[in-house]
């Protein structure tokens, strides 16, 4: 077991660069920034959820800077929470599917509303199977022109 640990923190290293762990608590605590750190930073972000919490609310040295970051950040949030998001989809409404809004750029509670309901009525088209992956959950989101309710577009 120990040789596992050791050699997964071995070749985690490799896998990010310097501050490459990037938001959340770990990126708080440690701020030395050597490949080791790095990889503990993200697995204290990885452990603690604060990451995700992070990049949803814009704490914990989190922000969204630009079109990609934000992509990655709506696809992981699908990931982490795609069962619930499928029932409150269907449902139209729910803290999951409102923090979806969120970071697809809705502010306001009509905002909030007006995308929670295109999404309801997209449905079938975003969730077409009991087995739809995340990676097709967001393209469907955006081919539906839900992820746009909020952006005029």
């Amino acid at each position: 077991m120990l040789k596992v640990l050791v050699a997964s923190l071995f070749v985690g290293s490799f896998a990010f660069a310097a501050g490459d762990a990037g938001c959340g608590l770990g990126s708080m605590i440690i701020t030395k920034n050597t490949k080791v750190m790095q990889v503990l930073a993200a697995t204290t972000n990885g452990t603690s959820g604060s990451q995700t919490f992070g990049i949803t609310f814009g704490t914990s040295n989190c922000s969204a800077n630009g079109l990609v970051q934000n992509d990655k950040q709506i696809q992981y949030f699908v990931e982490v929470n795609q069962a619930e998001l499928t029932r409150e989809m269907a449902q139209g409404h729910g803290e999951k599917l409102s923090t979806l809004a969120a970071l697809n750029g809705c502010s306001t509670d009509a905002q909030i509303s007006a995308f929670n309901t295109k999404a309801q009525s997209s449905f079938k088209s975003i969730v077409p199977a009991a087995q739809t992956s995340a990676v097709d959950f967001v393209n469907n989101m955006k081919s539906s022109s839900v992820a746009n309710v909020c952006h005029g577009a």
